[in-house]
């Protein structure tokens, strides 16, 4: 191989390497986006080609967050008022409050 082939391959490495690098951390970033919106990152199964990777960057950003049910751990749009799954009232629901250290409380069920 000749000095200048040699060069032309290291600088065409040097490229996919980068173009790899932002394109996994747009990815990364795209399913932390989704994980902070309460949105599946299920998603970014789109990203493996390039244009699903931008449609599904921008839907993303697009969609409002979800709001996490603390009865049923379902997610309901966020100006939603009850739980559409176990009719939870989130208008009446008052923080949670942990119970204070040294007090046994029950986990209630059977």
């Amino acid at each position: 191989m000749r000095a200048d082939d040699v060069i032309g391959l290291v600088i065409g490495l040097g490229i996919i390497v980068v173009f790899l690098t932002v394109y996994i951390g747009l990815i990364v970033l795209g399913v932390k986006t989704a994980q902070r919106k309460n949105r599946s990152p299920h998603w970014f199964w789109f990203a493996v080609h390039p244009v699903g990777l931008i449609i599904t960057l921008i839907v993303m950003a697009a969609l409002s967050p979800l709001k996490r049910c603390p009865r049923c751990a379902q997610t309901s749009p966020q100006g939603a008022r009850l739980c559409g799954f176990c009719g939870y009232d989130y208008m009446a629901a008052t923080p949670y409050a942990p119970p204070p250290q040294g007090v046994y409380v029950s986990p209630g069920g059977y």
